[in-house]
């Protein structure tokens, strides 16, 4: 879904501060930048065909094996692929969620059916897509609970999108706890924690007869140069580009709370950066969105076009402190004047 999505800042020219995207904007990227532009001349030339230098770093650092890792073009890459190798098959997605599962497996024909509460899945699909912590809510499943029905349901694949772990100080799932089972697939984002949207970088985790079968439709160069150079940079300067969870999740439920205290809104719980909040009075996610935009050039998620949201949902990712108190006073002037 091409215009689907919620980051759609490049609608509103003239947008300061972006609460819409789940993209964390605080560290500190111009070392990177810097080290890109002293590599820029690689562009002159065909990237690695697979990638294969950042998938031996991920395997070495994972402790897998080489054929248990693919670089991806982003995570969506990553899931149009998956789609594609498991084609004309039932699907199960637990929604509300990222609506390029359910889209890259409709292009492939899959039998699609949405559920809504983890223990409502009864194994009766070849695929169960779980983003795990969720997109848009911010809950997080628990571990041991997925685990039990990855291994309860050996005839259904489960694809576990992990691309937001990093905003969460819960327990998630590992490759290493995973040994021998053949039904699960990790995909992994660089994009979110490390703001690299632009370059387009992802990874899929899986054993070596499933990474087989999605590997046979990859094609040559999907994940350009700069991507690869960046990804390697990346992942062996973590300790100095680790996100502040602590500040960031604080300031994430001073948020809530906040928000929570303004009459008409009812903030949802969530164990990341970003959460969902309803309008109770009757406005619409649209219509609050087009005024904290055109007012103060504060962009917010409108949530209606999550499968099982309406359009009284918006999502929002905490930034800084101050960021997020000129969102709650423009929402409360917005709403005590009728949304002008």
């Amino acid at each position: 879904m091409i215009n689907g999505h919620g980051d759609d800042g490049y609608q509103y020219p003239h947008i300061r501060v972006n609460f819409s995207s789940n993209v964390y904007q605080q560290l500190d990227l111009l070392p990177l930048r810097k080290h890109l532009i002293e590599q820029m001349a690689v562009i002159q030339h065909y990237p690695e065909p697979d990638a294969y230098s950042l998938v031996e770093l991920i395997a070495k650092q994972q402790q897998l094996a080489t054929t248990q890792v693919a670089v991806t073009n982003g995570a969506t890459e990553a899931i149009y692929l998956i789609a594609q190798a498991f084609a004309n098959s039932k699907t199960a997605i637990l929604s509300p969620v990222f609506s390029e599962y359910a889209d890259a497996c409709q292009i492939h024909h899959h039998t699609i059916k949405h559920f809504f509460k983890l223990d409502e899945f009864k194994g009766d699909t070849d695929l169960c897509w779980i983003c795990n912590p969720n997109n848009p809510t911010g809950e997080l499943y628990d571990k041991e609970q997925l685990i039990a029905y990855i291994k309860s349901f050996p005839s259904t694949c489960f694809v576990i999108d992990q691309s937001y772990i990093a905003f969460t100080p819960k327990a998630t799932i590992s490759m290493a706890e995973l040994e021998g089972l053949n039904n699960v697939i990790l995909l992994h984002s660089l994009t979110k924690n490390y703001a690299i949207a632009g370059l387009r970088l992802g990874y899929i985790l899986a054993s070596s007869i499933l990474l087989k079968r999605i590997n046979y439709f990859r094609m040559p160069w999907a994940v350009n140069s700069l991507a690869i150079i960046a990804g390697h940079y990346l992942l062996t300067h973590q300790a100095s580009l680790k996100i502040d969870l602590v500040t960031l999740l604080a300031a994430t439920h001073k948020l809530q709370r906040d928000l929570n205290s303004i009459e008409g809104i009812k903030v949802l719980p969530s164990q990341t950066h970003y959460f969902l909040a309803q309008l109770t009075n009757g406005y619409s996610a649209q219509e609050l969105k087009d005024y904290l935009a055109k007012t103060q050039q504060l962009l917010i998620r409108d949530a209606s076009n999550f499968i099982g949201l309406d359009k009284s949902y918006f999502r929002v990712a905490s930034q800084t402190t101050e960021e997020n108190n000129l969102l709650v006073k423009t929402i409360k002037t917005g709403l005590n004047n009728g949304l002008k």
